[in-house]
């Protein structure tokens, strides 16, 4: 990684050159980020059915709006899978230009395709796993903060809700920290699915808050801009007031999807280069992978 420091990065060393390798390729990686939104655009606009329709059919607001979240959920589960190819085309082509080497949409997309296989796999195996324990601590949270719930005792309930929620968001957050390294270790060391889920672990061993906080902040911009269209539509609106549903019409849900496809893919490679950052900190750290690339270009007597 030659236009990376061949050093151990702060946490704002990190963030600070993520932003400085987007900014480096910055039309190349939003296109390719575009690219990977497509898909999921048109079949909003094909499947996705409008908001306002059922309340036109005489159905209550929180009838509409329960009624449309088996389809609204299965076409943002396709359109979700198919941006995750275009984060990983991002991922690629960020790659090889820190390597110096040149990038294009096209191939960006045929290296997303070959390495698809190694990293869905390690990403499924993942997400199989966090389902399972988020169960198990969903059940013992229940079971556990069930009893002071029903006590009537407006505190105990507020200690039983957090003690509730925070066991999952627990698991979450170590989720989000195992897996970042999937992507890097796929693309960058070429490694199978299970090998790059269990590198990943590795490298969060000795750090996981470090981890985790850069995930966290790297995951909020990511996901800023498209909460950021749905409030300037009023879509959040619509959680306290179903009822809304019947002043979204036909051409206030196309600019919304418009909105949302254009510009929610500029912070997605943001998140490409805050994981590339904290991969190359986390071998730094842990595996002096400093040291051994300086004395690799010293053996090869690169200036």
């Amino acid at each position: 990684m030659s236009t990376i420091p061949l050093r151990p990065l702060g946490f704002g060393e990190i963030l600070d050159g993520a932003v400085q390798l987007y900014r480096r390729d910055f039309g190349l990686y939003y296109l390719i980020a575009l690219a990977g939104a497509l898909p999921g655009y048109i079949l909003t606009l094909l499947f996705e059915p409008e908001l306002s329709s059922l309340l036109e059919d005489g159905a209550s607001g929180f009838d509409a709006f329960f009624a449309e979240l088996p389809i609204v959920l299965a076409v943002g589960i396709v359109s979700g899978a198919i941006a995750w190819v275009g984060v990983l085309a991002v991922a690629a082509a960020m790659v090889e230009r820190i390597g110096e080497r040149p990038a294009s949409v096209g191939r960006a997309y045929l290296d997303a395709i070959r390495y698809l296989p190694r990293a869905a796999g390690a990403a499924l195996v993942a997400l199989f796993g966090f389902i399972v324990v988020g169960v198990v601590v969903l059940m013992v949270s229940a079971i556990v903060t069930g009893p002071l719930i029903g006590t009537g005792n407006a505190l105990l309930a507020i200690v039983a809700f957090l003690g509730f929620l925070l066991p999952i968001m627990a698991v979450g957050l170590a989720w989000l920290a195992a897996t970042f390294g999937i992507l890097p270790a796929v693309i960058i060391e070429d490694r199978p699915a299970f090998d790059a889920l269990r590198r990943s672990l590795s490298l969060c061993n000795g750090g996981w808050l470090r981890v985790i906080g850069i995930m966290c902040v790297a995951q909020i911009i990511n996901l800023a801009p498209g909460f950021a269209v749905q409030a300037m539509f009023g879509i959040d609106n619509l959680f306290l007031s179903p009822e809304e549903l019947g002043t979204i019409d036909s051409g206030k849900q196309w600019l919304l999807n418009t909105a949302s496809f254009v510009i929610s893919p500029l912070t997605t490679p943001f998140m490409v280069g805050s994981i590339l950052m904290l991969f190359h900190d986390r071998r730094v750290r842990k595996e002096a992978f400093d040291l051994e690339t300086a004395a690799g270009i010293m053996d090869s007597g690169t200036p």
